[in-house]
C-alpha cells in the first residue's frame, strides 16, 4: 500500500493516540502529528496556515479533554475556511448527543470510540481518498 498524506490526531489518552496512530497508518498515512490538547493543535495549525509546509490531509478530534474542550478546536476549524477544506473526524467516547452537535459544525464524520478499530480505519480511508 502505498503511504501517503498526514494525519494530525488530537488526543489525551496514550493509548488512544498510539491506537490511532497505528489505525492512520494501517490505512496508508505516511504521516501523523499527535497533539494532546486542543490549544497544541490550534497553535500546530495557525503555525502551518501562516508558515507551512502544509497542512494536514486530515484531523481526528476527540471532544473530552478534561479541563481543555475538544469543542474550542472544532470552533476554530469550523469559523476557518482555510480549516475548514480539511477533512474532520470526531472520535469520541461521548453519545448521541455530542453526534448532533458535529452534525451542527458540518463535521464530516462521528465515530464512537466504543464503535471500533474497523469504524475508525474506515472513516480514515474516507479522508486518505479525499485527500488524493
Amino acid at each position: 500500500m502505498k503511504q501517503e498524506g498526514l494525519l494530525l490526531i488530537v488526543e489525551n489518552e496514550a493509548k488512544d493516540l498510539k491506537n490511532a496512530a497505528d489505525s492512520a497508518r494501517a490505512v496508508g498515512f505516511a504521516e501523523v502529528e499527535g497533539k494532546t490538547s486542543p490549544y497544541a493543535a490550534r497553535i500546530y495549525l495557525e503555525d502551518r496556515l501562516a508558515n507551512g509546509p502544509k497542512l494536514p490531509d486530515g484531523i481526528l478530534l476527540d471532544l473530552d479533554f478534561g479541563i481543555e474542550s475538544g469543542y474550542e478546536l472544532l470552533r476554530f476549524w469550523h469559523s476557518n475556511p482555510g480549516l475548514r477544506v480539511i477533512p474532520l473526524i470526531v472520535w469520541s467516547i461521548l453519545g448521541e448527543e455530542q453526534r448532533q452537535m458535529c452534525g451542527l459544525f458540518k463535521v464530516n464524520r462521528f465515530v464512537g470510540k466504543w464503535e471500533g478499530n474497523e469504524a475508525l480505519q474506515d472513516a480514515l480511508k474516507e479522508v486518505l481518498q479525499a485527500a488524493n
